[in-house]
């Protein structure tokens, strides 16, 4: 099912490393980062991974809520480089040429709660999905966990607390089939 992705040549970035992506499976709650990260061996890492700053918050949201199944992603799954080979945000293009993906993760998942981590995700994700009519009701706005880590840090229990009562209410007032 990854092969979809694996195999995106829209834009030059899969030259700087391939897609980071998580294993695809039906999941509660889906975590949308902006662009991925440079991982040593693409087939032993994941987007968000608890080695980094957003991951380690986001894993102790993740241990508090067992009985979820969890998705990680990004908008932009392969790496943006700038010219010294450092790590940059994504272009609206290089996002145009991604959004499919994450369009298509979202209709295999099928997640009841998309976090979009960071404005200029939620911005970018948001937009796309109200100029073409998709259900923006799952779409979730959050400071992303890395901004928080550093510029925010003795209020990581509060943003965790924040997004614990978010997943709460939702799946609480979700109609049951």
């Amino acid at each position: 099912m990854l092969s979809k992705i694996k195999e995106c040549n829209k834009c030059s970035l899969c030259n700087n490393q391939l897609p980071l992506l998580d294993n695809l499976k039906k999941s509660h709650i889906m975590w949308v980062g902006l662009s991925a990260k440079k991982v040593n061996d693409i087939n032993k890492a994941i987007p968000l991974e608890n080695n980094t700053n957003s991951g380690k918050i986001i894993e102790q949201i993740e241990t508090k809520l067992p009985e979820y199944i969890f998705y990680k992603t990004n908008l932009v799954k392969c790496l943006p480089l700038d010219e010294n080979n450092k790590l940059r945000y994504p272009s609206t293009l290089e996002m145009n040429n991604c959004i499919d993906n994450l369009i298509y993760e979202i209709d295999v998942i099928n997640p009841i709660i998309i976090f979009l981590l960071g404005k200029k995700t939620y911005n970018y994700v948001y937009k796309y999905f109200k100029d073409n009519n998709l259900d923006t009701n799952k779409l979730f706005y959050i400071e992303h966990p890395s901004y928080i880590y550093v510029y925010k840090k003795k209020y990581i229990g509060d943003y965790i607390d924040k997004v614990l009562e978010i997943i709460k209410k939702v799946i609480e007032e979700k109609p049951k089939n």
